[in-house]
């Protein structure tokens, strides 16, 4: 159950490139045509990765599944609602600056990830 919790807090999304590369995106759009599709590869990845997320979660606790997705759901709400909140902040000052945070975020959770993959491979 609570690394299901866990699980929720270190949500694959944002250690995914493909996040990253959409914010990039999102900063560079320059014609009215490039923002719909930015949309579009962003939804096929939020789609595949939300799915897989809740799959994962409700294989790992087998007596309580509804639980389970139900403190995930509570968990990256409240996470998504923070996040909201700031992206809406530096929004006011310019929204490059939020893309900008966005990327950045994935890129250190990405490198965080492979440096505790290869940690955890040398600790073998």
């Amino acid at each position: 159950y609570w690394l299901a919790s866990l699980y929720a807090l270190i949500k694959p999304d944002t250690t995914d490139p493909t996040y990253m590369v959409i914010n990039l995106g999102a900063m560079l759009v320059t014609t009215a045509a490039q923002l719909p599709a930015l949309f579009v590869v962003y939804g096929c990845f939020y789609a595949i990765d939300e799915s897989q997320g809740k799959a994962f979660i409700a294989d790992l606790e087998l007596e309580r599944r509804a639980s389970a997705i139900g403190v995930y759901n509570f968990v990256a709400g409240s996470l998504y609602l923070a996040a909201s909140l700031a992206a809406g902040a530096l929004w006011m000052l310019d929204p490059a600056y939020a893309f900008a945070l966005a990327a950045a975020l994935s890129l250190a959770a990405m490198l965080t990830f492979i440096g505790l993959r290869l940690a955890q491979q040398s600790a073998r």
